[in-house]
């Protein structure tokens, strides 16, 4: 009885594969498999041919690729002579610090009201009349 189970379970699976494989027009155009109409060993051949075009390609990159020196100057590496274990401490601690810097200048950043009064944000005149008679109010209150 497990065992028919079993084999209706894999009947099903593989069922339900073979609704979901591909067809054969897709491995045809994805160059998986040979066209009805070509000959086997002219697949293969554009295979390999297509394969030594790639390996040509990333042979070339990695001959022109950048020096190290070059990639710390354009800052896509960091220039570190700590120990590889270290560095990711140091990354935190860099940013740590970066994060804190932003936090001073926005902390110390002017407010609307301050860029209005000097007008750098630019408000119609009647606006303005209001917005720095609200101020006056709030100031004299508090």
């Amino acid at each position: 009885n497990k065992i028919l189970d079993a084999e209706g379970q894999v009947t099903v699976l593989l069922q339900l594969k073979l609704q979901q494989r591909h067809t054969r027009e897709d491995l045809i155009r994805q160059g998986i498999m040979p066209p009805l109409k070509s000959p086997a060993a002219f697949h293969e051949q554009r295979r390999s041919l297509e394969r030594a075009k790639t390996e040509d390609y990333l042979k070339r990159k990695i001959r022109n690729r950048p020096a190290r020196s070059e990639l710390v100057r354009m800052h896509i590496l960091e220039e570190t002579c700590a120990e590889a274990s270290l560095q990711v401490k140091q990354i935190m601690l860099k940013r740590a610090r970066l994060a804190d810097d932003l936090n001073d200048k926005l902390s110390q950043r002017p407010g609307p009201m301050e860029l209005i009064q000097k007008n750098i944000i630019p408000v119609p005149s009647s606006i303005r009349q209001v917005l720095i008679g609200t101020v006056i109010q709030h100031i004299h209150t508090h």
